[in-house]
């Protein structure tokens, strides 16, 4: 049986740098196939797809301790620290972490 392992890596890099890595890989003989795509700075961004509404929420959320275990504010304490009704945060940070959760899934992704 053949185990077939599936690794991505985003380089960041100028052409030419990324060239001499990839002769590297090469002459090291550690990867049978290689699909290279140019990539914007936006694309490897996982919160890209994201509304400016849900980054401001996420990171509220994030900085408060909404994230921590055990949570260190609840989304009603949230909601009082930031005046943003806790309703339109649950729901934001919902479809924020839907969003995050599908990216990281996605088949062309992982």
């Amino acid at each position: 049986m053949t185990i077939c392992k599936k690794s991505i890596y985003i380089i960041k890099g100028t052409d030419d740098s990324i060239e001499d890595f990839l002769k590297a890989v090469e002459i090291l003989g550690i990867v049978k196939d290689i699909k290279i795509q140019k990539l914007e700075d936006k694309e490897c961004d996982i919160l890209s797809n994201l509304t400016n509404n849900q980054k401001k929420i996420l990171n509220y959320a994030k900085k408060f301790g909404y994230y921590d275990y055990p949570r260190k504010i609840t989304s009603e304490e949230l909601s009082e620290k930031t005046g943003i009704n806790k309703d339109v945060i649950l729901e934001s940070l919902r479809k924020a972490e839907k969003r995050i959760i599908t990216r990281i899934l996605e088949d062309d992704f992982i």
